[in-house]
C-alpha cells in the first residue's frame, strides 16, 4: 500500500511539475496530464494485482468429496484472488442426465468430474475440450497414473480426462461378527468355496444376519465375480457382448445360489435396503466393497471393520475403475478451468485426498499416504491387489447396455427368469446396441 501511494504521489508531483513549466490551457498540457492519469492508474493495478473478476463452474456427483474440493480451490484462489469458484453437488442418479442436457444447450459447468461409462458418449458428441494440447504445452507428466486409467480417458490417441481416483476393491468384514461366531479372520487365501463355507456359518436366519452380501450391483458386485470366474462383460475390440459366455453365467449363479440359501440378502431385499447399508447397520459379516467405501463404513463401524483382499474363483482380480476431471469444450475460461484442473489432479489437490481418507488417488505417489489415512483400518489390501486388476469394460454407448445387463441379472437372481436364459437375452440385446457404435 505504501508503496502505491509515493507511486501515485511521485506521478501526480510530475503532473503538478510539467503543468508548471508548460503554463495552463494549451493542448500539450491536457495530453500531459491525461498521460500521468493513465500512468497512475496502471501503477495502481500493476501493484494491487487487480484483474477481471470471473466465476468458474463446477460439477461433482458426490457429497464427501465437496470439503477436498473446496480445500483445493482455497490454494487456487491464492494466485487467482478474482475467481469465483462455485461447486455443485448432484446425486450420481440425476448427474449425468443434467450434465449431459445442460452442455448439449450451449450451458453447464466449465469442469466437471467424469467416469468411464460416461466418457466415450460425452467425448463421441463433441462436449468435452481436448486436453492433449495443453499437456503438451505444458509437460505435464501422465505417467503418474495407473495407464489403463489414463487409457479409460483417451479418444484418438489424445486425452480429455486427466485421473482423479480409482475404485480398487477388497472384501470388508465386521470382526465381532467373526469373532462371536469363531470364525478366523479371512485373508488372501480364501477362495470362492472358502467364501461360501465361512458365509455359512456366519448366517444366522433367526437374527436376520448375513453372513455374505452378493451385491446386486455391477462394480463391486457382480463384474469382479465374472472376472474371477474367466468371463466377459464385453470383448477386447469392444464390438461383442460376453454377458452370455459360460463364466459370466456361472458368475451369477454363484450370487444367485447365495441368495437362495439365506447367505446372502436376495435381490428384492437389496431393491428395499441398500447393500452397503445392511452391512453398516451389522448386519451382514462379509461385504465386497470399494476404496471409497472405507470413509463411510469406518465412520459406521470403527474399529469393527477390516479389509483383506477379494476371494478368488478361477482367477483373481477384479475390473479397475477410477474418476477424472473434464472441461466443457464451451466453456469461456479454458485457461483457467485448466489450471484448477491441474491442481485437483496434480500432487495438492492428490495429496488432500489421501489425507482426507476419501478415496484412493489415482497420482501413485500418494497412494502409500491414503493407505495411512485411516488408522485403524489397514488398507493395504486395495494396493495390494491392483496388479490383477484389468481395464473397466466400456464402450461408446455403455450407460445403454448397462441397462439391459442390470435388469437382466436383477431378473435372473429374482428368479423370475433362469440364469441362463437371461444372460443370452442380454447377451443378444447388447450386441444389437454394440452394433450401433461408430
Amino acid at each position: 500500500m505504501k508503496k502505491t501511494l509515493a507511486i501515485v504521489f511521485l506521478v501526480s508531483m510530475l503532473s503538478v511539475i510539467l503543468a508548471g513549466c508548460g503554463g495552463t490551457g494549451s493542448s500539450n498540457d491536457e495530453e500531459q496530464k491525461n498521460q500521468s492519469e493513465s500512468a497512475s492508474t496502471q501503477a495502481i493495478q500493476e501493484n494491487t494485482g487487480s484483474k477481471e473478476k470471473f466465476v468458474l463452474n463446477l460439477a461433482i456427483w458426490d457429497e464427501k468429496l465437496k470439503d477436498t474440493v473446496n480445500q483445493v480451490i482455497e490454494i487456487y484462489k491464492q494466485d487467482h484472488p478474482e475467481a469465483d469458484v462455485q461447486v455443485t453437488v448432484t446425486p450420481v442418479k440425476d448427474y449425468w442426465t443434467k450434465t449431459q442436457a445442460s452442455l448439449v444447450g450451449g450451458k453447464g459447468p466449465d469442469l466437471f468430474m467424469m467416469n468411464g461409462p460416461n466418457f466415450n458418449k460425452f467425448a463421441s458428441l463433441g462436449l468435452l475440450s481436448d486436453l492433449q494440447p495443453l499437456i503438451e504445452k505444458d509437460g505435464v507428466d501422465t505417467s503418474v497414473y495407473p495407464q489403463g486409467i489414463n487409457e479409460l480417458y483417451k479418444l484418438d490417441g489424445h486425452a480429455y480426462g486427466i485421473p482423479f481416483y480409482l475404485g480398487s476393491l477388497g472384501l470388508y468384514y465386521n470382526k465381532e461378527l467373526f469373532d462371536k461366531a469363531g470364525v478366523p479372520y479371512p485373508d488372501e487365501s480364501w477362495t470362492w468355496e472358502t467364501l461360501k463355507e465361512k458365509a455359512a456359518l456366519l448366517t444366522n436366519k433367526e437374527a436376520k444376519q448375513y453372513g455374505y452380501i452378493a451385491v446386486n450391483a455391477d462394480q463391486v458386485g457382480y463384474y469382479p465375480l465374472i472376472h474371477q470366474a474367466g468371463g466377459s462383460v464385453i470383448s477386447a475390440d469392444k464390438k461383442t457382448s460376453g454377458l452370455d459366455s459360460e463364466g459370466t453365467i456361472n458368475a451369477i449363479q454363484f450370487m444367485k445360489d447365495l441368495m437362495d440359501q439365506g447367505i446372502s440378502p436376495s435381490a428384492q431385499q437389496q431393491l428395499e435396503t441398500e447393500a452397503l447399508q445392511i452391512f453398516g447397520s451389522g448386519n451382514a459379516a462379509m461385504y465386497p466393497g470399494g476404496s471409497f467405501d472405507a470413509f463411510n463404513l469406518q465412520k459406521l463401524l470403527g474399529d469393527k471393520l477390516g479389509v483383506t483382499v477379494l476371494p478368488k474363483g478361477e482367477q483373481s482380480g477384479f475390473y479397475v475403475h477410477g474418476s477424472s476431471w473434464v472441461i466443457n469444450k464451451q466453456s469461456k475460461h479454458q485457461q483457467e478451468a485448466w489450471e484448477l484442473l491441474n491442481l485437483l489432479t496434480g500432487k495438492a489437490g492428490q495429496e488432500l485426498l489421501a489425507k482426507n481418507a476419501i478415496n484412493f488417488p489415482a497420482y501413485t505417489d500418494y497412494v502409500d499416504l491414503w493407505a495411512q489415512s485411516i488408522p485403524s483400518l489397514d488398507m493395504k489390501a486395495f494396493v495390494v491387489s491392483l496388479p490383477d486388476a484389468v481395464a473397466y469394460p466400456v464402450s461408446q454407448n455403455t450407460s445403454e447396455w448397462q441397462k439391459v445387463m442390470a435388469a437382466s441379472i436383477t431378473e435372473a437372481l429374482t428368479g423370475a427368469v433362469p440364469v441362463k436364459e437371461a444372460m443370452t437375452t442380454a447377451a443378444q440385446q447388447m450386441n444389437e446396441i454394440l452394433s450401433k457404435d461408430k
